[in-house]
C-alpha cells in the first residue's frame, strides 16, 4: 500500500507540473502575414535544405543536401521560372568546374558581396568556394580530418557539423563549430568583400562617372566649337564683342562709354 500510494503521489505532482507550466504559457497570434509556396521540391525533385538571395542579384540559391547540389531560380517566381543546376554532381569531393563538381551532403552555405558562394561541406571536414572561375577549398584541405586546430585555413580542422555566415562590415566568415562548441574566423580577401560596381571614388557607381564626364567635355566642345560656328552662322557677335560694341556707341546726350566713365569719377572727386 505504501509503495502504491508514493507511486500515485509522484504521479499527481507530474501532472500538477505539466498543467501548471500550460497555464503560465503565454501565446500571441499577430495576424496580416500570408504563406505562399514558390518552389515546389515534389515536381522538380529536389529537396531544399536552405536558400539564400544571393547579393546583388535577384536569384535565389537553394542547397539540395540530399543531392548535394545547388541551384538557382529567378525571385520573384512565376510559372515560366526555370531552376538551374549551379554546382555540384554527384555526391563526393572533387574541385575545379563548377558543373562538375562534388560536395557530400553540405548543410550550409552563405555567400560574399561579389555573389561568391562559400559552403560548409562538413562531411568532407572543409570550406569550399564557388566562383565564377569555379570550385576550390579555402579551408581544411590538407587535413581533412575531425578535429578543432586553428591557424593557416588549409591547415585548420573542423568537426563534423558546422555552419557559416559571411560579416561583410568585417570581410571575414564566422564558423559555428557545434561539435566543437567554437566560434572561429576567417578573413577574407579584400576582393570578396568589395562589390563590382564600385570604383575607386567611394559608393559613386561608375555609369554615374562616365554620364559626369561626358557631360563635362560636350559643355566643353560646345563653348569652345559649336557655339562660334553658330555665331559665325547667324551674325551674333560673341558676347564680349557685343559689349565693347555697346561701350563704344554714344548715348543719347552724345557721349560714349569713355566719356561716361570719366563723369562719374569727376564727380566722384
Amino acid at each position: 500500500m505504501a509503495s502504491s500510494s508514493a507511486f500515485l503521489t509522484v504521479h499527481l505532482c507530474l501532472l500538477f507540473c505539466i498543467v501548471s507550466v500550460h497555464v503560465s504559457a503565454k501565446i500571441v497570434l499577430e495576424d496580416g502575414y500570408t504563406v505562399t509556396t514558390i518552389v515546389n521540391g515534389h515536381k522538380l525533385n529536389i529537396y531544399p535544405h536552405s536558400v539564400l538571395q544571393l547579393p546583388g542579384s535577384s536569384d535565389l540559391l537553394i542547397l539540395d543536401d540530399d543531392n548535394s547540389t545547388f541551384y538557382t531560380v529567378q525571385f520573384p517566381t512565376s510559372q515560366d521560372s526555370v531552376v538551374k543546376r549551379l554546382s555540384g554532381s554527384r555526391v563526393g569531393y572533387s574541385d575545379g568546374d563548377v558543373d562538375s563538381a562534388k560536395f557530400r551532403h553540405p548543410k550550409s552555405f552563405t555567400a560574399d558581396l561579389n555573389g561568391n558562394v562559400y559552403v560548409a561541406d562538413r562531411s568532407n571536414h572543409v570550406i569550399r568556394k564557388i566562383s565564377r572561375s569555379g570550385v576550390t577549398t579555402i579551408a581544411g584541405g590538407f587535413s581533412r580530418k575531425e578535429g578543432n586546430k586553428d591557424g593557416p585555413a588549409q591547415n585548420a580542422t573542423f568537426s563534423n557539423d558546422f555552419e557559416l555566415a559571411f560579416v561583410p562590415s568585417k570581410c571575414l566568415l564566422l564558423v559555428s563549430d557545434h561539435g566543437n562548441k567554437l566560434v572561429r574566423q576567417i578573413n577574407l580577401k579584400k576582393e570578396d568583400c568589395t562589390p563590382p560596381h564600385q570604383s575607386g571614388l567611394g559608393d559613386v557607381p561608375a555609369w554615374t562617372l562616365g554620364l559626369g564626364f561626358g557631360l563635362f567635355f560636350l559643355g566643353v566642345i560646345y563653348f569652345v566649337a559649336v557655339r562660334p560656328w553658330i555665331n559665325s552662322r547667324t551674325g551674333r557677335l560673341p558676347d564680349d564683342l557685343n559689349r565693347r560694341d555697346m561701350e563704344a556707341l554714344p548715348n543719347q546726350s552724345g557721349e560714349d562709354g569713355s566719356d561716361t566713365l570719366l563723369r562719374h569719377q569727376k564727380r566722384s572727386c
